[in-house]
């Protein structure tokens, strides 16, 4: 049923509803996060023939999704490791994508959608002073445009589609520092009202 429901709701919202179910089941209040959803055309996933029982997957997936740093994937990759052994290619680009997401949300980025060639990426706030710096590096030129629909976004080009998630990382990382470059000039200009 369970497995069901994953390919129903997607995985991101399916991890969501599993912890909220625990949360209530322990009697706390399910939190409130902003988190960045990733929607990327990747093979990712923990096959049944590396770990047979349902409910380790489940738990694995759910324990991946909750990773926020470099140290934890490492220390639950080892885990993994340990317990079932050499992991197969689809399962490290789930680490990869949950570390992905805690990095584009602490850059502000609530949403990361891949379409036709490009990767879409929503912002808490969207700044275009920002989209205009990174407009000038040479890593960006000709790839990035802003999308003007309900939502102002940034769309970047994909120039190699079998490296979607280095791509999507260094957009992020580029956006963050452009963002803290910024943010200064807005602490002084409150100074001076």
């Amino acid at each position: 049923c369970s497995s069901d429901l994953m390919i129903d709701v997607g995985y991101d919202m399916y991890l969501k509803l599993l912890e909220e179910a625990v949360q209530e089941a322990r009697g706390e209040k399910p939190q409130k996060k902003a988190e960045c959803s990733a929607d990327l055309a990747i093979s990712a996933n923990i096959p049944e023939s590396y770990v047979p029982s349902q409910e380790h997957r489940m738990d694995l997936y759910r324990r991946m999704a909750l990773v926020r740093t470099e140290e934890e994937a490492d220390d639950l990759m080892d885990e993994i490791i340990d317990r079932f052994g050499d992991p197969p290619p689809q399962v490290n680009p789930l680490l990869q994508v949950a570390l992905l997401r805690a990095d584009a949300g602490k850059a502000g980025i609530t949403e990361i959608a891949q379409k036709k060639g490009e990767l879409r990426f929503l912002m808490t706030e969207f700044d275009m002073r920002v989209v205009t710096d990174l407009y000038q590096r040479p890593e960006f030129k000709r790839r990035l445009r802003v999308d003007t629909g309900p939502v102002p976004g940034v769309l970047l080009k994909i120039s190699q589609p079998n490296r979607i998630l280095s791509e999507a990382r260094g957009f992020i990382a580029a956006w963050a520092e452009t963002c803290r470059r910024f943010a200064p000039e807005e602490a002084e200009n409150d100074k001076g009202v």
